[in-house]
C-alpha cells in the first residue's frame, strides 16, 4: 500500500500583525519584509503613535495593556499582555491608509474585520460608521479604544 503525502508550504498571515521583532541583533529581525521594527514590534510602514489608557498616554515604545484583572496599563511593546495589547487606537497611529485593526493585539493593518478608532469621522470606514466605546463582546474585556460598527452603539 502507498501512501502519498503532500506538503504545502504555508505562510503566517502578515498583513496585519505585531510580530515581537528583535532590534538588537541588527535591523527589523524576524519582522515580514513590508514591516519594519521599533520596540520589539514590527509595525506596518513603521506606523508609529501613542494610544490612551484609560487616563494615560503609552508612547511608541509600549502598549496598552487590558488583562481584566486591574485597570488598563502601559507596558513595554514587547511584553506580552494577557489579555488585549494596543499599539494603535486611531487611524492616525498607521501608515497612510491603513487602519488601526482591534483584536487581541490591536494593530495597523491594510485591511480589518473590526477597527479601532477614537473618532468615527477620522478612523472608521465607510461600511462601518459609527465609534463605540465599552466592552469587546470578542475579547470579553472592557478597553480604552472605541470599535468602528455599521450598528448604532448602544
Amino acid at each position: 500500500m502507498a501512501v502519498l503525502l503532500v506538503f504545502g508550504a504555508c505562510s503566517p498571515e502578515t498583513a496585519n500583525t505585531a510580530f515581537l521583532c528583535d532590534t538588537d541583533r541588527g535591523g527589523s529581525r524576524g519582522c515580514p519584509s513590508h514591516q519594519s521594527c521599533l520596540a520589539g514590534r514590527c509595525r506596518r510602514g513603521g506606523a508609529t503613535g501613542t494610544v490612551l489608557c484609560a487616563g494615560t498616554v503609552c508612547d511608541e515604545t509600549q502598549q496598552c495593556c487590558v488583562d481584566g484583572v486591574g485597570a488598563p496599563k502601559c507596558i513595554a511593546a514587547n511584553e506580552t499582555c494577557d489579555g488585549a495589547g494596543a499599539i494603535c487606537d486611531q487611524r492616525a497611529d498607521c501608515a497612510s491608509g491603513d487602519f488601526c485593526c482591534s483584536g487581541a493585539t490591536t494593530a495597523c493593518g491594510s485591511t480589518c474585520d473590526t477597527a479601532a478608532c477614537l473618532d468615527a469621522t477620522l478612523d472608521c470606514p465607510s461600511g462601518a460608521p459609527n465609534c463605540c466605546f465599552g466592552k469587546d463582546r470578542d475579547l470579553d474585556l472592557e478597553v480604552p479604544w472605541g470599535r468602528c460598527s455599521a450598528e448604532p452603539c448602544t
